[in-house]
């Protein structure tokens, strides 16, 4: 695996190389990389011969968060401007994003969207492209009804966190929400 290491401008970024006609742009959460969530999900994508952009940093608290993640999300889409097929991945924060995704039809996975807010809501809504969903019914923030009603593609994870742990923290349970995810994500590009 080919992985380089990119000043994204706004931040630093690395680069997986793969196809040069598909390219993922992978956004975190307010933590540093959205690990290890996001490390599911970029494991499907090379898997698949993708090139992936993963963002690398972390929200200070302090600048706007809807600004902040669509610098970001611009740049790592940026970093390859000449690819056929896109995808985003935003965890939590970054899906504020939405927006974005559904102005440029760009197919999404959506990690723990942000379902109590109405800036990420309101971006799902108007999306034309596919987007598959993820949550846990013990995150606060996820509502599988409404989840089902912004997209066909909705993955549950029964009493995972926002975290995809679940609350026992049972390392078996930990274990297999990341596959269901890794097979979740990967049928869902599979069928792009």
């Amino acid at each position: 695996m080919d992985i380089e290491r990119v000043d994204l401008g706004p931040c630093t970024g690395y680069v997986y190389a793969g196809d040069t006609n598909r390219a993922a742009a992978v956004l975190p959460g307010a933590m540093l990389g959205g690990m290890p969530v996001n490390m599911f999900v970029i494991y499907a994508l090379i898997n698949r011969g993708w090139t992936v952009v993963q963002v690398w940093d972390e929200w200070n608290g302090e600048d706007d968060r809807v600004e902040w993640v669509h610098a970001r999300a611009e740049a790592a889409l940026a970093a390859t401007p000449n690819v056929e097929s896109r995808l985003l991945v935003a965890k939590s924060m970054s899906t504020l994003v939405s927006d974005l995704a559904a102005r440029r039809k760009i197919p999404a996975v959506w990690l723990t969207p942000l379902l109590n807010n109405e800036t990420c809501i309101s971006g799902l809504r108007r999306r034309s492209a596919p987007a598959l969903l993820v949550g846990g019914t013990a995150d606060d923030l996820w509502d599988g009804a409404l989840a089902r009603e912004l997209s066909e593609d909705v993955l549950e994870l029964p009493d995972a966190d926002h975290g995809f742990c679940p609350l026992d923290l049972d390392p078996i349970g930990i274990l297999e929400n990341q596959r269901k995810i890794v097979e979740g994500v990967g049928a869902f590009v599979d069928r792009l």
